[in-house]
């Protein structure tokens, strides 16, 4: 009979508690929130932080080190198993270098993606000024977890997608996370623990996260964390693959001398005229020139590298002609070699079309010179025609 009156009272006793916890409102649990963290004020002061320590993936344990900042950038250089991965986010600016996907250069991220990055990219909670961000957040009552009465926490982004968050309703910290995450950039569930949280510099941050999703599990031990380093804003922007930087020196705003070939076998200047070459993407440059040579000619031609083919390729558009035509191209010593001998396009490849060469000579950090010759043997044999030589304005 005690037993069952003990029961009975113990009951009555959390559905008290319960119910005096879930008067309050979102707001009020938001606010013990982020003072539980250090306080709103102190928040204020921070514009960047530098974590590093232990990242665990595929049951192996690597250096961890990520940078984020106020306005929502971040970076992380760390290990999934043994290859190491690159992530970054800037605005609307969101890319990885990420081996597992066969890609040995920086791609951009896909909607889910970017999701997970920007969870990623929170200072501590989402709800630090999270009427700023544009969330809404609903508080549906208190719920247990790992027999812990928990605050929970609904809230969702202006992108549509919803986390729900568990926060003790002892000390208002973080305990669990259910949201939306990506596995090999296919959208999966997720669920993040947080615990072992430590004050630095009056601030209170999780040394431990874990999360899992689908058989995956990720373990975040954080070492050190710095409040205000200093950082390099060069690590957000999305690297080119090596082989674009190497065609790096061919941008900028350019004056061209052109020159054409005599039947004497001399160089007669024609004329001159104005180039401009620039990164329409991460991995293209495109070129617009026009040039007199009898008729007037505007060409666009675009620069890119091909991966499956491991060579260079210009695509040229010419606006005379209305023909576009495509070339593939090797790095010979000094110089950019590319023809069209691999390409027919149009009418290349019959007896009476001649192929084109053309080749890109580096000169000092100021100039270059692109010559353009033809052959009638398939490639055997090129004889030169036409010579720009560029100099930077």
């Amino acid at each position: 009979m005690n037993s069952s009156k003990n029961s009975l009272i113990l009951l009555l006793s959390v559905m008290a508690i319960s119910s005096l916890l879930s008067a309050q409102t979102a707001d009020d649990i938001i606010a013990k929130h982020i003072d539980a963290h250090g306080g709103a004020s102190a928040w204020e002061t921070v514009e960047a932080l530098k974590v590093t320590g232990k990242f665990t993936a595929f049951s192996l344990e690597n250096d961890y080190a990520c940078y984020k900042t106020r306005d929502g950038s971040y970076y992380a250089d760390f290990f999934l198993g043994e290859r190491r991965v690159i992530e970054a986010i800037h605005g609307d600016d969101a890319w990885t270098i990420d081996p597992w996907q066969a890609m040995d250069y920086a791609r951009r991220l896909n909607a889910g993606e970017v999701n997970a990055l920007m969870q990623k990219a929170e200072f501590i909670t989402p709800f630090l000024q999270y009427h700023e961000k544009g969330h809404v957040v609903e508080y549906p009552g208190v719920d247990t977890v790992d027999g812990q009465l928990m605050h929970v926490l609904k809230l969702t982004k202006p992108n549509g997608r919803t986390e729900t968050w568990y926060l003790d309703a002892d000390t208002y910290l973080e305990y669990k996370c259910e949201s939306d995450w990506v596995d090999f950039a296919q959208n999966v569930p997720a669920e993040t623990y947080f615990d072992d949280f430590q004050l630095v510099g009056g601030l209170v941050f999780p040394f431990f996260v874990e999360r899992t999703f689908w058989q995956r599990d990720r373990i975040l031990l954080v070492e050190n964390i710095e409040v205000n380093p200093e950082v390099d804003l060069a690590i957000f922007v999305m690297p080119r693959r090596p082989e674009m930087e190497d065609l790096g020196f061919l941008e900028g705003d350019w004056n061209v001398t052109l020159e054409i070939m005599t039947r004497r076998g001399t160089w007669y200047t024609m004329g001159t005229t104005t180039s401009s070459i620039a990164f329409i993407s991460q991995n293209m440059l495109q070129e617009q020139i026009t040039y007199e040579r009898v008729f007037l000619i505007s060409k666009t031609r675009n620069f890119t590298y091909s991966d499956a083919g491991e060579n260079y390729r210009i695509s040229e558009y010419d606006d005379l002609t209305t023909s576009l035509d495509v070339f593939e191209g090797i790095i010979n010593d000094t110089s950019f070699v590319f023809d069209d001998v691999s390409s027919q396009f149009n009418s290349k490849g019959s007896d009476d079309t001649p192929n084109v060469r053309y080749v890109v000579s580096r000169g000092d950090k100021d100039s270059f010179v692109l010559e353009r010759s033809v052959s009638a043997d398939a490639g055997e044999t090129w004889g030169p025609r036409d010579r720009f030589t560029y100099t930077r304005k």
